[in-house]
């Protein structure tokens, strides 16, 4: 009996990376370049159907790693009235952040210790004295490394979930915003929010490297 229940303990911790893995494979061996276009056509005609098909994509986001978020922010843009995209991006964001938190989770503290030595600046930037809500803040701002895989980290790490998905939240919450208002404007590409939002996207991201970017010298220079 005792083997049986360490068998099912085992089988349910590895089941959230095998699962993972599959997704990756799907979405990697398809052949097909998932755009927000392509996925429209998908989309059902009724509001809740559709609110529910673009959180399932964040679901499914979550499992393959690879499959760049912007494309469902700007996709809850274009599919709903301002206010509904905003609130279903926000949703489907915290799906997204809070799958593979649990992945990592019941993976336990050994898929942490892989992590850091396939991704080295994850190690890097886990290794300062900043408290969990900041560090889980702070990786979402500067957005060097894949989203999925800092959730994963810190779910086998069992820092506290409401600590992580907070801090996770408002570090994305600039980008998703831009993302949406990009989405909602996308089919006039001649309207000044349309250029707004492209300039926020990309002042967004010129912002993040130079954070990190200066993180990265002062630490060198307080090491030195």
């Amino acid at each position: 009996m005792k083997n049986v229940k360490k068998t099912l303990i085992m089988i349910l911790r590895f089941l959230p990376l095998i699962l993972c893995l599959v997704f990756m494979a799907i979405y990697l061996f398809s052949g097909r370049e998932i755009t927000a276009e392509g996925l429209m056509n998908y989309a059902p005609d009724n509001p809740w159907l559709a609110a529910t098909f673009l959180i399932l994509l964040y679901a499914f986001k979550s499992l393959t790693i690879f499959f760049p978020i912007i494309i469902l922010n700007v996709l809850g843009g274009f599919l709903f009235e301002p206010l509904t995209a905003m609130l279903v991006n926000f949703i489907g964001v915290l799906v997204e952040l809070s799958i593979p938190y649990w992945v990592g989770r019941l993976s336990g503290s050994g898929l942490a210790e892989k992590l850091k030595k396939k991704h080295p600046k994850l190690s890097e930037l886990m290794n300062d004295n900043s408290n969990e809500f900041f560090k889980s803040f702070f990786l979402r701002v500067i957005s060097c490394l894949p989203g999925d895989a800092v959730s994963m980290y810190f779910g086998a790490r069992k820092v506290k979930f409401s600590t992580f998905l907070t801090g996770s939240f408002l570090g994305t919450l600039p980008g998703v915003v831009t993302a949406t208002l990009l989405g909602m404007s996308i089919t006039d590409p001649d309207s000044p929010m349309f250029w707004i939002s492209v300039g926020f996207t990309v002042g967004i991201s010129v912002i993040s490297f130079l954070i990190y970017f200066f993180w990265k010298k002062a630490k060198k220079k307080t090491s030195t």
